[in-house]
């Protein structure tokens, strides 16, 4: 019961934020406007955004086979399918890392293992997102106006920091996680997870490749924002979706919308218009890049049911594949 409340609230929450926004944006001339779509620059995001997912499957098939998880290359990508997938229905992008750290987790030594590859995985994104951010800001800084921009991507180079050096170094990780008189299953679990993660340190050049993975993912979807807004007529500088994309993709991250409807549209329009595009066209990319979304979760989907025969290994097959 908590967890169909907890759907049905997330859902009511994308809803009442769509609601808003079409209350305050004429429907009808983002609907229009939507059919007016430039094929080229269409056909350039929908190519980029799957080259973004064959990135981060990449990025992912690094991190575990840098642990030792040797598992079949289809037996990966049906996992990571299945995340796109479920992430359409669950709470943002975190709901998709669950779903792959389920499915894949059954199918190796220790469960941690995968839980860290995925944090991992995540943190690299998130290292990427800042970076890209950064540059862009760097770069754009001039026709920067809003202070929320620069409070929000400084905060999130606060909070990487922060993130870094508790999960990287040990002395401050000690000191947090003191030990106590009581037994506690999940600091133990904890435990034994960061201890996962703090191996990376030992595999520097899979974390410098990792985070040069990130980067190009990151500019690749600040690359699939511009085609969009192109796509819709708008004429700007490439260095806008660099510096508002990172920030948008962290908000859509915050797990109170069910993939973060509602919550990316209002955050493109909040930020696109401060640099002068129009209120339906900022909609319009946030609605499309949704629409992407949906068609690659759906295309999981398929991949995902379609392997589900091969999935069922034997355990004394997995203890090979491993």
């Amino acid at each position: 019961m908590k967890k169909i409340l907890s759907v049905f609230l997330r859902c009511s929450i994308s809803i009442a934020f769509l609601i808003i926004l079409f209350r305050k944006i004429d429907f009808k001339d983002t609907f229009k406007l939507l059919l007016t779509l430039n094929p080229i620059y269409s056909i350039y995001a929908l190519v980029f955004f799957f080259i973004i997912y064959v990135l981060v499957l990449y990025r992912w098939k690094m991190l575990l086979d840098a642990q030792g998880v040797r598992l079949p290359f289809k037996r990966v990508v049906s996992s990571y399918a299945g995340g796109l997938f479920f992430s359409l229905f669950l709470p943002s992008t975190i709901g998709g890392d669950i779903a792959r750290s389920v499915d894949l987790s059954i199918y190796a030594k220790s469960r941690s293992v995968i839980v860290a590859s995925v944090l991992l995985d995540r943190l690299s994104g998130f290292v990427g997102l800042v970076v890209v951010a950064f540059v862009g800001l760097m770069v754009g800084h001039r026709f920067i106006k809003e202070p929320s921009v620069y409070f929000t991507i400084f905060l999130m180079a606060a909070l990487l920091g922060a993130m870094l050096l508790v999960i990287f170094n040990q002395g401050i990780y000690r000191r947090i996680s003191r030990p106590s008189l009581h037994k506690n299953a999940w600091k133990e679990r904890l435990k034994k997870l960061h201890a996962e993660i703090y191996f990376f340190r030992s595999k520097p050049l899979v974390l410098y490749l990792n985070l040069f993975c990130s980067i190009l993912i990151q500019v690749g979807a600040s690359v699939v924002s511009y085609f969009l807004l192109r796509a819709l007529n708008a004429k700007m500088y490439f260095f806008y979706p660099l510096i508002f994309n990172p920030v948008i993709t962290v908000i859509t991250t915050i797990p109170i919308a069910i993939g973060g409807l509602g919550l990316r549209d209002a955050a493109s329009i909040f930020f696109y218009t401060k640099v002068g595009i129009a209120k339906d066209v900022a909609l319009g990319q946030a609605l499309l890049t949704f629409a992407l979304i949906v068609l690659f979760g759906l295309i999981g989907g398929i991949v995902y049911v379609s392997t589900l025969h091969y999935r069922r290994v034997q355990p004394h097959q997995t203890d090979a594949a491993s």
